[in-house]
């Protein structure tokens, strides 16, 4: 790994990133966990270290509601194909016939985002004020026929298992994710938690954030999720790098069958790309790899799964190489212009392929 830690050392000394952490995994063994650069640049530095907290940003996608709704699933709770209608019995017709399966996939209709936190409170009874805002607006495509990335359809997603559990999103995650994968440095940070406001020492900041008047370290960076009081199903998650790949790994051992948690075969089914619309690389919750320009890179598999987080995280999984890549950086801080995670992490990505021995440089 001799490149790729001289390609992040130098990425940080460039302020390309103030500072990562990065987390590989080969056949279920970590084989490289190191951090670099810098936790925060204002209002002082702090030194990034390799148990330091991320604000996961979209990564809670696919840690905690893809596969919360999974488990809702297999228990009878819903069903993926089940139409919104159910839960919602007066939304128009339109809307009332995306599916559960569509909002996973990001081809249920709805727009990408929309300002919810400008007519929002923050606290948490705000998250089923805005699964009603959103299920008022009318659909952006006729469903199924496109794939559009949309925070708002998760936000659905997690007022229905909300809805359906009687019980906060934050809970569920504890529960049915966070205790039965023994996952000790993964969890949301809700606003009105002692936590919450406390020591960020231990906390990479994001944003220096205008409305909020201050440098975000240890509250969540999306102003819908702040507005939902700190967990939604959008965002809300932090974790250590080691905590994202303790996820990864626990999942696929259950994918695996060797370990009890969701069903295996619903697992594997998850992570395979959608029949619609035509030529999608969306599967559940999760993205494949577009052939070519994928944060990927070039060389994991087409039998890979993976997402991104606009913080600056991400998780890639090459289920076929069994090589897990976590890649944790505080990119938009002080300032979410900066542009150059989008080269960074393909080449960390090549950097990890060649080194294993699955590419050459």
């Amino acid at each position: 790994m001799q490149q790729l830690d001289s390609y992040l050392r130098q990425s940080v000394a460039c302020g390309d990133v103030p500072g990562a952490v990065v987390c590989v995994a080969h056949r279920g063994e970590v084989v490289w966990h190191e951090a670099y650069g810098a936790a925060a640049w204002v209002p002082e530095r702090r030194t990034m270290r390799r148990e330091t907290l991320f604000d996961l940003a979209s990564l809670t996608k696919v840690m905690a509601t893809t596969p919360l709704v999974l488990a809702a699933h297999r228990d009878g709770v819903l069903k993926l194909d089940d139409p919104l209608r159910r839960f919602y019995p007066a939304v128009p017709g339109d809307v009332g016939e995306v599916t559960l399966r569509q909002l996973l996939s990001h081809s249920g209709g709805f727009a990408d985002w929309l300002p919810l936190y400008a007519r929002l409170g923050s606290n948490g009874t705000a998250r089923r004020r805005a699964a009603e805002l959103i299920l008022q607006e009318p659909l952006a495509y006729r469903p199924g026929q496109a794939s559009v990335y949309s925070d708002l359809g998760f936000i659905v997603l997690g007022d229905i298992l909300e809805t359906s559990y009687e019980r906060p999103l934050d809970v569920l995650f504890e529960q049915r994710v966070a205790r039965p994968l023994g996952l000790n440095r993964v969890a949301y940070r809700p606003l009105d938690a002692p936590v919450a406001g406390g020591d960020p020492s231990d906390v990479a900041a994001t944003e220096r954030c205008d409305w909020r008047g201050r440098v975000l370290a240890g509250e969540v960076h999306d102003a819908n999720a702040w507005a939902m009081g700190g967990v939604a199903a959008h965002a809300g998650l932090f974790a250590t790098a080691a905590g994202v790949w303790e996820f990864a790994h626990a999942m696929l051992e259950a994918a695996a069958g060797r370990r009890d948690w969701l069903p295996a075969a619903l697992l594997r089914q998850s992570w395979q790309r959608q029949a619609a619309p035509l030529g999608t690389t969306r599967a559940l919750g999760w993205d494949t790899p577009t052939p070519g320009r994928s944060s990927a890179g070039s060389f994991f598999s087409a039998n890979a799964v993976g997402h991104l987080g606009f913080t600056g995280c991400s998780l890639w999984i090459d289920l076929e190489r069994q090589v897990s890549v976590v890649l944790c950086t505080n990119r938009v801080h002080p300032s979410r212009r900066a542009d150059s995670i989008a080269r960074l992490r393909p080449r960390v990505h090549d950097l990890v392929m060649h080194a294993l021995g699955v590419a050459a440089a």
